[in-house]
C-alpha cells in the first residue's frame, strides 16, 4: 500500500470558490478600466466641442469688428436707442458718395431666434432711401438675400457708447451653443473714420 501512495501524483486545481473570487476581481477591474476610458473619451470630446465654440466665436467677432470698423454709421444701436437685442443695423458704406443713406448701403445683422443662426441681410441693388430702422429691418428680412454668419448662436446683445465728439463704440455679447454646452463671449469695435 505504501507503493500505491508513492506513485500517486499530486494534482493542483482551482476550487469553485477560488474560481468565483477570481472572476469577481476580474469583473471589478474591468468595470474600473471601462469607467476610466469612458471619462477620458468624454473629456476629449468636451475639449473638442469647446475648441469648436471658441473658433466659431472668434470668427464671429472678426466679422462684426470688420463691419463696424468700415461702417459709416451705427443705425441701431444709436444715441436714441443705445441697446438692442438680437440685431444691429449699420450704414455699411456710402457707395455713391452722396452722403445720403440708401437702402442698398445698409446692412442688417440679426439672430434668427427660431433657428439660432446669425444672418446678415444686404441687397446692394435695393432701391430707395433709408427711412427708419424698423421699416428697413422689416423689408430686409422679407426680401433681401441673407448670408449665414454662424449657427448655434443662442443670444446676441449690443450696446453703443456715443460720447460727444467721439466715434461710437459698439460693445456686443453673444452666446454660442453646441449641444448642451454653451459659452458667452464679448467684444467691442469702434467706427474708424
Amino acid at each position: 500500500m505504501s507503493n500505491v501512495l508513492q506513485t500517486r501524483k499530486k494534482i493542483t486545481a482551482f476550487t469553485l470558490v477560488e474560481l468565483l473570487i477570481a472572476m469577481t476581481i476580474l469583473a471589478v477591474v474591468s468595470v474600473a478600466a471601462i469607467s476610466i476610458l469612458g471619462a477620458t473619451t468624454y473629456g476629449a470630446s468636451n475639449d473638442q466641442l469647446r475648441r469648436e465654440m471658441i473658433v466659431s466665436a472668434e470668427v464671429i467677432k472678426q466679422r462684426i469688428n470688420s463691419v463696424v470698423h468700415a461702417a459709416e454709421e451705427l443705425i441701431v444701436p444709436n444715441s436714441g436707442q443705445p441697446t438692442s437685442t438680437d440685431y444691429m443695423i449699420v450704414w455699411a458704406k456710402d457707395t455713391n458718395d452722396d452722403e445720403a443713406k440708401d437702402n442698398s448701403e445698409m446692412l442688417l445683422i440679426e439672430r434668427d431666434t427660431s433657428t439660432n443662426e446669425l444672418l446678415a441681410y444686404q441687397d446692394t441693388s435695393a432701391a430707395g432711401t433709408f427711412s427708419d430702422a424698423a421699416t428697413f429691418r422689416t423689408t430686409a428680412k422679407a426680401s433681401y438675400p441673407s448670408t449665414r454668419w454662424a449657427t448655434g448662436f443662442s443670444a446676441f446683445f449690443c450696446t453703443g457708447s456715443f460720447g460727444a465728439g467721439q466715434y461710437p463704440l459698439l460693445t456686443y455679447k453673444f452666446t454660442v451653443t453646441r449641444g448642451k454646452s454653451n459659452e458667452t463671449h464679448t467684444g467691442s469695435a469702434s467706427l474708424r473714420q
